[in-house]
């Protein structure tokens, strides 16, 4: 297995920032890859992609500098080991509210002792031949993310982010807003506020902070906090974008002709 390149990042203090992949086509995966990002999102929680649409994005993304990261659909330790065995090199958990499932979520990507990860890593451990024995290195190497994304997560912080093996924060903006009643103003301020609280009491603990931020100007202003993760857009979002940029174009090009 090779380095991990984001865990080495964070853990040097350095702040990361990324994007996300949902569409289930190896061509545009493997576009995404050449690009550059410090690391790459597969969304299985939110987008509808198969085990078998993961293993063809992850095969198209192999030259990749990029780490790459599964996004899972729920704390589940067998959907866990699935994906680390077709070679995600990290995992985004979400809902993440108490100490035990944290405990749970390190577990389920760690081989015993220290955690229950089955061994079975049939794709995983002949990606990278040269950079050492899979084994050896998984449990160091796997990174370990949670979303906190409900109120009664920030409320636990202190028991949660102690946990072993845990190495950082995600939060999910929205949802946390929702979960303060604010389903029709994800604007509103306490939710920042709310944010804010998660940073501090990440950076008492010394655990990474990141947020699915969406934007640059909103990477910009958690970065700028003292956050260390952060994304923005995705491969559906930028294709929107650029064939939005490509219309106007064309009509500000058809009116200049008269």
């Amino acid at each position: 297995m090779r380095d991990n390149r984001m865990k080495q990042k964070l853990a040097a203090g350095e702040a990361v920032i990324g994007t996300a992949i949902g569409i289930p086509d190896p061509f545009v995966a493997e576009l995404m890859g050449d690009i550059g990002f410090d690391f790459l999102i597969i969304d299985t929680e939110h987008a509808p992609l198969s085990d078998g649409e993961v293993q063809n994005l992850l095969i198209a993304l192999r030259p990749t500098e990029s780490t790459l990261i599964l996004r899972v659909q729920w704390n589940d330790p067998v959907r866990v080991k699935r994906l680390l065995d077709i070679g995600a090199e990290g995992i985004i958990f979400p809902w993440i509210n108490s100490a035990a499932e944290c405990r749970q979520a390190v577990a389920a990507t760690k081989y015993p002792p220290e955690g229950i990860r089955g061994y079975g890593p049939r794709r995983a451990a002949r990606i990278y031949p040269e950079a050492g024995d899979y084994a050896d290195k998984a449990n160091d190497n796997i990174l370990v993310l949670g979303q906190i994304e409900r109120i009664e997560a920030v409320e636990r912080l202190d028991e949660i982010l102690p946990t072993p093996g845990f190495d950082g924060v995600m939060i999910g903006p929205a949802d946390l807003g929702i979960s303060m009643g604010h389903l029709n103003d994800l604007a509103h301020p306490d939710i920042d506020a709310a944010i804010e609280r998660v940073l501090a009491k990440c950076k008492q603990h010394g655990v990474p902070f990141g947020m699915f931020t969406g934007t640059l100007e909103k990477a910009r202003q958690w970065t700028s906090r003292g956050g260390q993760i952060a994304t923005v857009g995705g491969d559906a979002g930028f294709l929107e974008a650029a064939a939005r940029q490509a219309k106007a174009d064309i009509e500000a090009l058809k009116a200049s002709l008269g």
